[in-house]
């Protein structure tokens, strides 16, 4: 005789009152999860939009792939920005194959502080309007035991470069600083050996990769990028861990501005501004806390450290980068372990930065 905990319960209808509902929303494993987007900063103003994220598990006679995901958004705001943007992490039947990057165009107003550690004041930075098309994409084949390798290739054009001030004698000799366009094929090595890649409980990630940038069309931009990014998850509990990540990017040749390795993002170094110190050569260490708070509510505390420069043999530790950070996640889908995530995050400069994302930062 079955007892009650062996009971199945069955997933919630989707409709709207429990789309409304947060008890419904963990238990409807959601496959395709619309989200609103509306934020307000003073580099974007208001910006509004629409996301789609689709999720799925490729299936193989009874074996089921980890979780994949598409996501397509397109945003506007208040100063004029526009994006449009997909983003992918795809595992093929068997996990045979392994597909991921991201692509689109954007309009954007960025901020420049200077090249290294002794840039401007933090409000005297140079202000510029741009758009610009990209492409990012690793595709990986399996191995053995995880182990994937693969190629990368990256696209990326700057173009449309309106500066908001004349630039200085010194901005001027800046590589790429009007604008630039970089095309970069290599190697990619890809360990995934995470228990689930949206929200990782348990296990380990590893991806190293050298991409060649070629010049072409009268662009002179010549250069090498190398990178390294590890990741180490520890379960405490059933529903808390301790998650380790170490990122080194390192640059070498005729880089343009917007290929410089940059601080900031609401990845890696959480509450700097995107690209508030660039350099050849970046390397962080990030720790994060991840608990449970109550029903589909979770908690975060996070911490990060830096170091950037002209090459690794010129770090300092007088130049040492912080920041940390506290944050809440929703869960949206139990099965895959999808949350929504959201950061409060203050660095050791000045200021401080929110972030509302899906999927963990790492």
């Amino acid at each position: 005789m079955a007892n009650a905990q062996d009971t199945v319960v069955p997933a919630p209808k989707k409709t709207i009152r429990n789309f409304i509902n947060p008890d419904s929303l963990p238990l409807m494993n959601l496959r395709i999860v619309p989200i609103p987007i509306l934020t307000s900063t003073p580099e974007t103003g208001v910006r509004f939009g629409g996301a789609l994220e689709y999720f799925f598990n490729a299936k193989e006679k009874d074996s089921e792939a980890r979780g994949s995901y598409i996501h397509g958004q397109l945003t506007y705001s208040t100063l004029g920005q526009f994006e449009a943007k997909a983003t992918w992490q795809v595992f093929t039947k068997g996990e045979k194959f392994v597909f991921r990057g991201s692509a689109g165009y954007s309009t954007y107003n960025d901020r420049f502080w200077g090249v290294g550690n002794n840039t401007v004041a933090e409000n005297n930075y140079l202000a510029q309007d741009y758009s610009r098309v990209f492409l990012e994409s690793r595709t990986y084949r399996l191995l053995r035991n995880q182990w994937y390798i693969g190629l990368k290739l990256d696209y990326n054009d700057v173009y449309n470069v309106v500066n908001l001030r004349p630039l200085s004698i010194s901005e001027q000799q800046v590589s790429g600083i009007n604008g630039s366009k970089s095309l970069g094929l290599g190697p990619a090595i890809l360990y995934e050996g995470r228990d689930f890649p949206f929200s990782a409980h348990k296990g380990a990630f590893a991806e190293f990769y050298f991409s060649r940038n070629i010049s072409f069309k009268n662009n002179p931009y010549d250069f090498n990028t190398w990178f390294i990014d590890l990741r180490k998850f520890y379960p405490l509990t059933p529903n808390s861990t301790l998650a380790f990540q170490l990122s080194s990017i390192h640059t070498s040749g005729n880089v343009p501005l917007r290929e410089l390795p940059k601080v900031g993002g609401s990845v890696l170094m959480r509450g700097y501004f995107t690209g508030r110190f660039r350099d050849r050569s970046f390397t962080a260490l990030q720790a994060e806390y991840r608990f449970h708070i109550w029903r589909w509510i979770y908690g975060a505390a996070f911490g990060s450290a830096g170091l950037i420069d002209d090459a690794p043999s010129s770090y300092s530790t007088s130049n040492l980068l912080k920041a940390g950070g506290l944050g809440l996640r929703f869960l949206v889908n139990k099965k895959n372990r999808m949350f929504l995530r959201l950061d409060y995050a203050r660095n050791s400069t000045a200021g401080g930065a929110y972030y509302i994302r899906l999927n963990e930062a790492f």
